[in-house]
């Protein structure tokens, strides 16, 4: 007897403008897409860990580089 899936959509409203980026930029290339989006997450999570570095610098929130080295 099969295994029925049951497959999750996600609907993002989008311009026609972005919907055609989107169909010519990745058609029939799903895994394309799928990996372009893990890669922008990624991107996003070292810019804000950059960014609130950054900010712990400015209030002066920072901790000795061995110290954190040990912590890794």
């Amino acid at each position: 007897m099969p295994i029925a899936t049951e497959v999750n959509k996600i609907e993002i409203p989008m311009t026609r403008e972005l919907r055609d980026f989107f169909a010519n930029k990745y058609h029939n290339q799903s895994s394309k897409l799928v990996d372009d989006f893990l890669i922008y997450l990624h991107t996003q999570k070292e810019a804000h860990e950059i960014n609130k570095a950054l900010h712990e610098v400015k209030l002066g929130e920072t901790r000795e580089i061995n110290k954190l080295f040990n912590e890794l």
